[in-house]
C-alpha cells in the first residue's frame, strides 16, 4: 500500500511538473518571422497600375479591353466592361498577379449585363 501511495505521488508530481513547463511562454524562442510575415516589396502605386495595365496589354484576350485601375497602398480597384466572365476572369487574375499586390476589388461589369439594364 505504501508503494502505491509513492508511486501516486510521484505520477501527480510529474503531471504537475508536465503543465507547469507546458504554461510557460515560449515567445523568444520563436524566429521573429514565425511570429509576424515579412513585409513584400514595397511597389509605388504608379508602377503597380503601370505593371497591370503592361499584363492586360500583352494578354491577347484583354489587350483590347478598357478597364480602368486605381491603385492606392497597393490594393487595386478594376473597373469598365468586359464582353464576358471568361475576360473578367483573366483581368482578376493578371492583376493578382502583380507584384506587390494586397487586394483586387472587382467593380467591372459584363456589356451584356449594362445593355439588359438599359432595355429595361
Amino acid at each position: 500500500m505504501n508503494d502505491k501511495f509513492k508511486w501516486m505521488v510521484f505520477t501527480g508530481t510529474l503531471i504537475g511538473a508536465l503543465f507547469i513547463t507546458g504554461c510557460t511562454k515560449h515567445e523568444d524562442k520563436v524566429h521573429d518571422s514565425w511570429v509576424t510575415p515579412p513585409a513584400g516589396p514595397v511597389i509605388d502605386d504608379t508602377a503597380l497600375t503601370a505593371n497591370i495595365r503592361s499584363a492586360l496589354r500583352a494578354d491577347p484576350n484583354v489587350k483590347n479591353l478598357d478597364v480602368k485601375i486605381e491603385a492606392r497602398n497597393g490594393e487595386v480597384m478594376l473597373g469598365g466592361l468586359v464582353d464576358n466572365q471568361t475576360q473578367m476572369d483573366r483581368v482578376i487574375m493578371l492583376a493578382w498577379m502583380a507584384e506587390g499586390i494586397k487586394k483586387v476589388d472587382n467593380k467591372m461589369s459584363l456589356k451584356s449585363a449594362g445593355a439588359a439594364a438599359k432595355d429595361g
